[in-house]
């Protein structure tokens, strides 16, 4: 596949889950909750989470911003229902370094942008680094809850 029809792809991915979001839902008794504003442009998301054990049973997020932020989100709270505690702090930061623009190539193998589902499309971000804080604003939450 060429490298315009990947981006074309990845595109479309963003604007489904920016126009369909996924897990776009109040948590009722979150047991993790956190808040996020980006003061450069004014997108906000609220993560909230649920565990039980050691495992993420439920997920969701509330919010409002530009596609990437609310993909982005979106892309988190589906991926992270049903995941080990442990797993999911590690997709979190395996996402963090897709984004990374201190690391000049981008160092995730296979397994782990297969881990990263949808999200992996967002590492196309990476060219607009004013639009870094936008895909990270919904992982940073989640980071920030405690869980």
């Amino acid at each position: 596949m060429a490298d315009n029809d990947l981006e074309l792809l990845y595109q479309e991915l963003l604007m489904d889950h920016f126009r369909t979001p996924r897990r776009k839902v109040e948590i009722l008794n979150p047991t993790h909750s956190y808040s996020l504003r980006n003061p450069l442009c004014g997108d906000q998301v609220k993560i909230s989470l649920k565990i039980e054990g050691d495992k993420i049973s439920d997920c969701g997020f509330e919010g409002h911003g530009c596609a990437i932020s609310q993909a982005s989100a979106s892309m988190l709270a589906e991926n992270l229902i049903g995941k080990k505690v442990e797993d999911a702090k590690r997709i979190i930061a395996n996402f963090k370094r897709l984004l990374d623009l201190s690391n000049q190539e981008l160092s995730l193998n296979q397994n782990e942008l297969d881990e990263l589902g949808d999200a992996a499309s967002l590492q196309g971000v990476r060219k607009f680094a004013a639009r870094l804080k936008c895909a990270l604003l919904a992982w940073e939450a989640s980071e920030k809850s405690g869980f």
